[in-house]
């Protein structure tokens, strides 16, 4: 009966680690979405001031976007567990090995983000358009450093 019960216990923790490695890459998966919706979702914010900007319209209406670019950012930077730099990603290592950096990078773009707000609600074009630029900048050396080219 002992015996029973070992290879019966055996048997559950054999099936519990590999239902834990499935879950696990299962995760990975998950918050590599994640993170690339997330950027979809900032990418569609820069869309929207740029297009505020083009059509020379009221600038306060990019304040909102603004400040979605730095909720998302809050939330971006969450997303890069240890083991999350397998799977179809263009997250380079950087991320991993220098992850002061990446947090530092992140915080350039959030403060970013605030100017852009601040100009925004400005209701001053020339300076919505110098902040947009700007964050455009922070946005790029950010891609520069941790972010694989694309083909």
């Amino acid at each position: 009966m002992k015996r029973i019960l070992v290879v019966a216990a055996i048997g559950a923790l054999a099936a519990g680690a590999m239902v834990g490695g499935t879950t696990i890459a299962f995760a990975q998966a998950d918050v590599i979405k994640q993170r690339q919706d997330n950027r979809k979702a900032a990418g569609a914010a820069m869309r929207a001031i740029k297009g505020v900007i083009d059509a020379k319209g009221d600038t306060k209406g990019a304040v909102e976007q603004a400040a979605k670019l730095k909720e998302l950012e809050l939330a971006f930077v969450k997303l890069f567990p240890a083991g999350s730099d397998k799977g179809e990603t263009k997250a380079l290592p950087a991320i991993w090995t220098n992850w002061a950096g990446f947090e530092a990078a992140s915080k350039a773009s959030m403060a970013a983000y605030d100017k852009l707000a601040v100009a925004a609600g400005s209701g001053d074009m020339a300076a919505l358009t110098a902040a947009f630029g700007d964050t455009g900048k922070t946005c790029g050396a950010c891609h520069d450093k941790f972010r694989a080219k694309a083909n």
